[in-house]
Parts: C-alpha cells; sequence; structure tokens
C-alpha cells in the first residue's frame, strides 16, 4: 500500500487581495482555510513567508473599507501581521507604470505581480482567473493557483 504525502508549503507565496477579504469574511471559505494552514505554519521550521507591498496594503484597506468600514480593514492588516510570517517588499511606482505600459498583465494587477515577482514568491495565489490565466500564459517565474487548487495540493 502507497501512502500519499502532500508537498510541503512553499518557501514564499504571494495572496492576492481577495484571499485575505474573502478569508476573514467568511470563516468556511477555501481562502480562510489557507490563511489558518499559513498561520499554522508560522511555528514550524520552515515558516513560509507570505509576500507584501504596500500595493498590497492599499488594495486591502480600500476593499475592506468598501465592504465593511475602515477600523475593519485596519484590523484585519493588525491581525495578518501578527498571525503570518509577513516579507515586506518595496515596489516602485515607475516599475509598475512599466509593466502596466507593456501590456503583458492587466494594469489593475500590475502592482501585485510585481509584489510576488520582486518578492520572489514560489506560488501566487487568487480567485481572479484572468490574472492568473495572464500569468500562466506570459510567465513562469510561480506557480499560479486558485484557492481550491493550492488547498488541493498543500492542504492536509
Amino acid at each position: 500500500m502507497t501512502v500519499k504525502t502532500m508537498p510541503s508549503l512553499p518557501n514564499s507565496i504571494f495572496l492576492d487581495t481577495n484571499i485575505f477579504i474573502l478569508g476573514a469574511l467568511d470563516l468556511e471559505s477555501d481562502e480562510c482555510k489557507i490563511l489558518s494552514l499559513l498561520e499554522s505554519d508560522r511555528n514550524s521550521d520552515q515558516q513560509t513567508k507570505v509576500i507584501f507591498s504596500q500595493e498590497l496594503i492599499d488594495q486591502i484597506l480600500r476593499v475592506g473599507k468598501r465592504l465593511q468600514n475602515k477600523d475593519w480593514s485596519s484590523g484585519l492588516l493588525a491581525r495578518l501581521w501578527q498571525q503570518l510570517q509577513i516579507d515586506f517588499i518595496f515596489v516602485a511606482d515607475q516599475d509598475i507604470q512599466a509593466i502596466s505600459d507593456a501590456g503583458i498583465i492587466p494594469r489593475e494587477d500590475a502592482g501585485v505581480y510585481l509584489t510576488a515577482k520582486q518578492g520572489k514568491a514560489q506560488c501566487f495565489v487568487s480567485r481572479n482567473y484572468k490574472l492568473i490565466r495572464a500569468l500562466v500564459e506570459q510567465t513562469e517565474e510561480f506557480e499560479c493557483l486558485t484557492p481550491r487548487e493550492f488547498l488541493q495540493k498543500y492542504a492536509q
């Protein structure tokens, strides 16, 4: 009898804005399960680093304020900083503009793409199927997965 083992979590991961927002709003969602998995991984020997940038913070604050309120979105960010192993990187505005102008990645996603790229993410997780398709077609820099695909591959 062969026992199938799950692959270990990537060393570094980028989670799109929708993962954080939906994970906080729906405690039964795949997004919440991903956040819980990464939170429990924080105490392991090989912690998974979650790549963040100012672009991602701005998006979380903007979307969270629109869906709930500014206190909720600020509280969400505070919890993320406490519960996850965050690796904050700087993404220059001119780099975002250059990617936008190149037309490789949809304009509204250039900042998150560069956050993942410059943060050397091994895995990119998003519900944004259009973005995932564009990344898979244009780049092989990191593994691109939906929340369900991520859990099927990495959750035990």
